[in-house]
């Protein structure tokens, strides 16, 4: 049923053998997204439970066999693979609205998802329908079954994010890590480039304890020949990766010399910058985002688009095209601000870099507001810095809470670890709404209320804060009223039945 040809590739040698997995599984297969999940919460999910073998975590056979017995669905397209830290998702974001905006079709594959599993699967800005992920889990239930074939969580989602992709008939696919990189199950791909956005310190129990072993593993994307975008600094990690690209003569461009970020400055709650890639300035970019890291994310993609462009990979975008794209792309909890009373702020950083940046921006952009904190956080992360960088942040008062699922922190383990940092207020509420509630009441109207500490946190509260700028902008509607936002959603005035506009 299955051979092996002369190049190692395992395959089914006829339709029939296809047809006869699903033939005798036909009553077993999906009929819906709550079938589809139920499925993926049955296989072992790493996201959610650290306590696994790394064994079996870090094994690329799995999938591997799995790409060769369903035709290699990974090759049907062009791809880049992109891995980092921090700003892996946010970097792959932007570079998938670029290449769409040359007039190819786009795959995009990220994770973990903020609010829904199909976010995690997008063609051409619109996430996988449901329909579609269905028949893609459903090209590789069978094998579940028929052959005892073993997947994870994160595989089995891997593997069907390249069948929607394939089905879909995509010219290129975006591909985001999972964690690391060398053994990664997205790493079965031959991208046309490779993005290492940063290394720091973080899944340390699995990628190593040093800067230097993470990055080896985040090298592990690198594949001969193929150009790499660097944004990894520092002079350890930095060696490794140049080390590993210098060993497989794969070119790379390196932040700081062959780009750079220039001219950032805020101006409420967006950024303004220019991007320098080799010879060519980008002058005058905006992304809706006051975190100047963002910045540095957007230079990764545009080094990314440059080297696709000169491949051929894709067309040649007008500078404006440029602005237009980049101010459009939509950055869920990346420091996601919701304007109102009081202005809500989420943020998925569930690191310390991320903590330390978040906290950077909150002293920066809203140095003159009430602050209050709602955080949730992972407990197998540096725990301890994390909270030191939030404590860092200015907040007055910060409510602790627990996201759903067994990765989090009991909240009340985090108030001594406050406590050691800052004398503002803390309390714990373990229901998240309930929290988010409290910090509310206690913001106040002209205050900021701050959601952080876990991408879960971020995807339990973000549809409140949505939810809460869609009721103020109901409210002023009513009895006649208009309103009017300005390009960060900040309210600039309402109007009223004789059309007087009424300032803010």
């Amino acid at each position: 049923m299955i051979e092996i040809e002369a190049d190692g590739y395992l395959v089914l040698r006829s339709r029939k053998n296809i047809d006869m997995a699903h033939s005798s599984h036909s009553a077993k297969l999906l009929r819906s997204l709550a079938d589809v999940e139920q499925l993926l919460e049955s296989r072992v999910d790493y996201e959610k439970n650290r306590g696994l073998g790394v064994a079996r975590i870090w094994n690329l056979e799995p999938i591997q066999r799995y790409m060769d017995i369903l035709g290699r669905p990974d090759r049907a397209f062009r791809s880049i693979h992109v891995t980092g830290t921090k700003g892996k998702s946010s970097v792959s974001r932007m570079l998938a609205a670029l290449l769409q905006a040359t007039g190819i079709r786009v795959g995009l594959y990220t994770s973990p998802h903020v609010e829904h599993i199909r976010e995690r699967i997008v063609v051409n800005g619109i996430p996988v329908s449901e329909e579609a992920l269905v028949d893609s889990v459903n090209m590789v239930k069978p094998f579940l079954d028929w052959f005892g074939l073993n997947l994870t969580h994160f595989e089995l989602l891997t593997v069907a994010a390249f069948c929607v992709f394939r089905n879909a008939k995509v010219d290129v696919a975006v591909v985001e890590v999972g964690m690391g990189g060398r053994l990664d199950a997205t790493n079965v791909i031959e991208p046309e480039v490779s993005v290492i956005t940063n290394v720091d310190y973080d899944h340390m129990e699995v990628l190593g304890d040093t800067l230097e072993q993470i990055a080896f593993e985040k090298a592990g994307i690198i594949k001969p020949g193929i150009p790499v975008i660097c944004g990894v600094s520092a002079d350890g990690p930095q060696s490794v990766i140049l080390s590993r690209a210098a060993e497989l003569r794969a070119p790379v461009f390196l932040t700081g010399s062959d780009y750079t970020v220039n001219d950032f400055r805020r101006t409420g709650y967006r950024s303004f910058f220019n991007v320098r890639t080799g010879s060519r300035e980008w002058g005058g970019l905006m992304l809706h985002c006051p975190a100047a890291c963002m910045a540095t994310n957007a230079a990764h993609a545009l080094m990314a688009y440059q080297v696709l462009r000169e491949k051929g990979v894709c067309q040649t975008l007008p500078e404006e095209t440029i602005k237009r794209v980049l101010a459009a792309v939509e950055l869920p909890a990346c420091c996601e601000v919701f304007p109102g009373s009081p202005t809500i702020l989420i943020d998925g950083a569930h690191n310390a870099m991320a903590a330390a940046s978040l906290s950077t921006v909150v002293r920066s952009v809203f140095h003159d507001r009430d602050r209050v904190l709602v955080v949730g956080i992972p407990r197998d992360k540096e725990v301890e810095k994390i909270v030191a960088h939030f404590a860092d942040a200015g907040a007055r008062h910060v409510v602790f809470t627990r996201y759903a699922g067994p990765r989090a922190i009991s909240p009340s383990d985090l108030v001594p670890m406050w406590r050691r940092r800052s004398s503002a207020n803390a309390e714990v509420i373990e229901q998240p709404d309930q929290a988010y509630h409290r910090a509310i009441t206690l913001a106040s109207g002209q205050g900021m209320v701050i959601v952080t500490g876990s991408i879960h946190l971020a995807g339990e509260l973000r549809p409140l804060a949505r939810a809460m700028v869609s009721a103020e902008a109901t409210t002023f509607c009513r009895d006649g009223i208009g309103v009017e936002y300005d390009q960060d959603r900040h309210l600039l005035a309402r109007r009223s039945k004789k059309q007087r506009w009424i300032n803010f």
